[in-house]
C-alpha cells in the first residue's frame, strides 16, 4: 500500500512539473510543493495539533487538499 500512494503521488509532482521550458515558479506554487514534500517524509501536520497525517490514500488526499488551500492563501496575499 505504502508503494502504490507514494507512486501515485511521484506520478502526480511528475506531471505538474513536466514542461518544455524552465518558468519561474510562484510562491504559491513552492508552498504547494512543500506541503507535498512534507507529507511524503512524513512531518505534515494536521491543522494546528501534533497528529501527523497518514501515509495511506487518505492521508494523499488529505495532503492535497491541505497544499491546495495553503497555496490559495499565499495567492490571495
Amino acid at each position: 500500500m505504502k508503494n502504490l500512494v507514494n507512486s501515485n503521488l511521484d506520478e502526480f509532482l511528475f506531471e505538474t512539473k513536466r514542461s518544455g521550458r524552465k518558468k519561474s515558479k510562484s510562491k504559491g506554487q513552492n508552498k504547494f510543493e512543500k506541503v507535498l514534500h512534507h507529507w511524503k517524509e512524513g512531518k505534515q501536520h494536521i491543522g494546528k495539533s501534533n497528529k501527523f497525517v497518514p501515509k495511506t490514500k487518505r492521508g494523499q488526499k488529505q495532503a492535497l487538499a491541505i497544499a491546495f488551500s495553503e497555496k490559495k492563501k499565499v495567492e490571495e496575499e
